[in-house]
């Protein structure tokens, strides 16, 4: 699923930069960078998660003795205690070592050249924990955690064809029309020209879905006047 980044919250940021990250290590070309984007990798997504395990315990005291504090709080608030001895909560723990190998402890030189694996294994635990203590405690997950792509290294490969679609019954020149434009490195393209008096709503927000680049801003002109500007916080831009 390649999801739209919209990046709107400290926190789905932080999970773009796991993301980053982790497409950094697969790009390296020597061990040391994929060492350091690996750790990178490792060390954000395990924030990520601590975040996530906050947010829907409603409890930010979690995040020493964390499986400790984390079965306290669920069973203060009548929740049952995870299971750290099997499947993914086990995984989880295994991941939480390796973390605090990288951050707290003297590992062996060997063991800071981590293979780009490592950062994919951390991003798809997390990606499931993160699931799985909002389901514990049965409320939705958020919807940026379903995001699971990023470009890396753009390579100054930014540019990309622009088609602009005229739909039925509109008329560039007509002076009331309603263009979707959409600002990418400073300039601005036309996207979509809609009839006069169209609910452009549903049109930003599929624009928004299905945009490819990082963009910096969508606007909306009746005619030479902008009704309509929307923020687009995305990763590159």
């Amino acid at each position: 699923m390649r999801y739209p980044k919209i990046v709107e919250n400290p926190h789905y940021h932080l999970w773009t930069d796991a993301l980053h990250a982790r497409s950094l290590a697969r790009q390296a070309h020597n061990k040391w960078d994929r060492g350091t984007y690996v750790r990178w990798a490792v060390t954000t997504a395990w924030t990520v998660l601590e975040v996530a395990c906050q947010n829907a315990i409603n409890d930010t005291d979690i995040s020493r003795r964390f499986k400790e504090k984390l079965d306290a709080a669920l069973l203060n608030q009548g929740f049952s205690k995870l299971d750290w001895g099997s499947g993914l909560w086990q995984q989880v723990a295994n991941l939480q070592k390796k973390r605090n190998g990288y951050m707290h402890r003297f590992i062996s030189q060997s063991n800071l050249f981590p293979e780009a694996t490592v950062a994919d294994e951390a991003i798809d635990i997390v990606r499931a924990a993160v699931k799985a203590i909002y389901q514990h405690v049965g409320s939705p997950p958020p919807p940026w955690i379903q995001d699971v792509d990023d470009r890396g290294w753009d390579n100054g490969r930014r540019s990309a064809a622009n088609l602009t679609l005229i739909h039925t019954g509109a008329s560039e020149d007509d002076p009331n029309v309603i263009r979707l434009c959409f600002v990418q490195d400073g300039i601005e393209k036309l996207s979509e020209v809609l009839p006069s008096g169209t609910d452009y709503t549903p049109y930003v927000d599929d624009l928004i879905r299905r945009i490819r680049v990082p963009i910096t801003a969508v606007r909306v002109y009746k005619g030479p006047t902008i009704i309509f500007e929307r923020e687009a916080r995305m990763r590159g831009n």
